[in-house]
């Protein structure tokens, strides 16, 4: 299926590896050209050279941390100046920190709000002009398993993941006549860096050997093996794609099966 993406422009955040650059690369390989943020310049200035030498496209590499609000006007005209159009944005960052009520600051609870609802709402705010002028202007945010089932030990994920959700779906009515197609894309298990960071702590903590610990993750899965970036990539470019147009405001697990809330 031709998804009709040839020469649309990305901005994917968070981009320099992990289920950023999955969304890269799977963009790319339909001929989008790319915009890369994330907070350090040489794995993110690797990552768009190798996409743009294996897809054929233009990727730039920026630098630019998704929590900095301070830092999205200059992004947004930096794209304008170089592109001159946007298509497609890619809320993607880090998680908040870890912890329960008991274990977590003011400054925490601020900066988590900041991270995950506020930036990506001054983002979208800022490019709105441009994606106005998009023929399928599209915005994703990568949220987490947590927009439906809470998970253990990360009370701000769990209050700010489903917040995001929330806002998606008012944005769906308030930018429909603008065209702009929102969706959350909630991750389960991959096999990125993060996720081994992860498994290295549970493996700390609770005393068993990493590969234990990254043996429960996968047996908690149906699918019985971890996720691969690309296939989550893939299922953003087809939600990208005019062929997608009547899905709008969804919240899309990509699992494995795993999380079992209905």
């Amino acid at each position: 299926m031709d998804l009709n993406l040839k020469n649309h422009v990305a901005l994917v955040q968070g981009a320099s590896k992990g289920l950023g650059r999955g969304i890269a690369e799977a963009l790319a390989a339909e001929g989008c050209n790319v915009i890369l943020t994330g907070r350090t310049a040489e794995p993110l200035q690797a990552a768009a050279s190798s996409i743009a030498q294996r897809h054929g496209v233009f990727a730039k590499a920026i630098v630019s941390d998704s929590g900095d609000l301070s830092a999205i006007p200059a992004l947004i005209h930096d794209i304008s100046a170089d592109f001159g159009r946007l298509d497609i944005v890619v809320c993607n960052s880090g998680g908040p920190a870890p912890g329960g009520l008991k274990d977590l600051t003011p400054e925490q609870w601020m900066a988590a709000a900041t991270l995950l609802v506020a930036a990506p709402a001054a983002l979208i705010r800022t490019a709105l002009p441009m994606l106005q002028a998009s023929t399928a202007p599209r915005v994703f945010f990568v949220t987490s398993t947590s927009t439906k089932d809470a998970v253990a030990g990360l009370l701000l994920s769990n209050t700010f993941r489903p917040a995001v959700v929330g806002m998606i779906k008012a944005l769906t009515a308030e930018l429909a006549a603008e065209r702009v197609v929102l969706h959350s894309i909630a991750p389960g298990r991959f096999d990125t860096d993060r996720l081994a960071n992860v498994i290295n702590m549970q493996s700390k903590k609770f005393g068993k050997p990493p590969e234990a610990v990254k043996q429960a993750m996968i047996d908690s899965i149906p699918a019985g093996r971890l996720g691969d970036p690309l296939e989550m990539g893939r299922l953003v470019a087809f939600l990208a794609s005019p062929q997608s147009d009547y899905l709008r405001g969804g919240n899309w697990l990509v699992d494995g099966g795993m999380v079992r809330a209905i």
